[in-house]
């Protein structure tokens, strides 16, 4: 029987990139279940629109820390330690597309700083003390892009596959310490990922609401991995049975 966690007996909860998109939707809506929130992000001026709207709609405590987790990782901790942080929510992340020789080698070690090493840290600090505690939870935000070869996201699709890797493992390493781990795996979203990624925006995009909506109900079922939308899942179990990764990188590449 798959064990259930429930949210409201968590009290702080510390959310990354939470100055828009599906970061932002994690704080209203955890707010609205009554945690208190850590929120980091790079502009200071959203977060403090954020917190503002907040304290609308929830009587929870809301600190904001500006910071930029590719430098300011150290400073992060130092300032957020003397809470006892029960639910992580690593959502902080970027990627670029193109040719993989049309970004440079720049922006892939700022990427995987950012996707890889800074959850890596995060997760390895707030992860031990709460398996010290034996209570709390941890939200890794991975893609769907983590689950095939993907030409033109090359290394953003392999930032997330390790994050998809790392958190089911966590998943089954954590179960006996009350730490539940859950790998949230969106698809095309209505984020500025794609205005970042440089990207256009084609089909039907999903709302951050629904995407984090799905995810706190996937993570108090005890849910392990949660793609949210059906056809995001479809394509996944799909492409996984019928076809091997050399005909999906072979096909991305032409196609995508």
């Amino acid at each position: 029987m798959t064990k259930r966690y429930d949210l409201g007996i968590y009290r702080w909860a510390l959310v990354t990139g939470a100055s828009s998109g599906i970061g932002r939707e994690f704080a209203f809506q955890l707010a609205k279940r009554g945690l208190n929130l850590i929120l980091i992000g790079r502009n200071l001026t959203a977060l403090t629109e954020v917190a503002d709207e907040i304290h609308k709609i929830s009587d929870s405590s809301v600190v904001i820390l500006q910071a930029d987790l590719t430098k300011d990782l150290d400073m992060v901790i130092d300032n957020t330690s003397r809470f006892n942080v029960d639910l992580l929510v690593n959502n902080a992340g970027f990627g670029l597309y193109g040719d993989f020789f049309s970004n440079t080698l720049n922006d892939y070690t700022q990427m995987i700083e950012l996707n890889v090493s800074a959850l890596t840290k995060l997760t390895y600090y707030y992860g031990s003390e709460m398996a010290k505690k034996e209570s709390g939870g941890i939200i890794n935000i991975a893609s769907v892009a983590g689950f095939f070869p993907i030409p033109h996201l090359a290394v953003y699709g392999a930032t997330k596959a390790y994050v998809y890797n790392l958190s089911m493992s966590l998943w089954a390493e954590l179960k006996s310490k009350n730490v539940h781990v859950l790998c949230v795996a969106p698809g095309p979203t209505e984020t500025k990922f794609f205005e970042r990624a440089k990207m256009e925006t084609k089909g039907r995009l999903m709302t951050p609401e629904q995407v984090v909506a799905g995810a706190l109900k996937a993570f108090e079922s005890g849910k392990p991995l949660y793609i949210p939308g059906f056809g995001n899942k479809m394509t996944y179990y799909f492409i996984r049975k019928f076809f091997g990764d050399k005909f999906i990188a072979e096909f991305l590449a032409k196609y995508f």
